[in-house]
């Protein structure tokens, strides 16, 4: 009989690290643009912090969709910047 010791398995782990690590990015992102005076990406970051604040570690479906979903968009934008 195994305990369940509450701990998440290893990979599960560090998939919702990745996904948190996302959305921390996209929400700083965000930040500085509606800084900057770009007020349409006020929407982005609230949906995202939305995203952060739901993000739990135990819902590998929601992890999966945040890494399914947000990553590329992050990829994009940092492509973006890197032009």
């Amino acid at each position: 009989m195994t305990q369940n010791t509450g701990q998440l398995p290893q990979q599960d782990g560090a998939a919702y690290e990745v996904a948190r690590d996302v959305l921390l990015q996209l929400i700083g992102h965000a930040a500085s643009q509606v800084a900057a005076g770009a007020g349409e990406w006020a929407e982005k970051r609230d949906r995202w912090t939305s995203l952060l604040n739901a993000l739990d570690p135990r819902d590998t479906d929601s992890v999966q969709e945040v890494l399914d979903r947000e990553a590329p968009a992050l990829k994009s934008l940092s492509e973006g910047l890197n032009r």
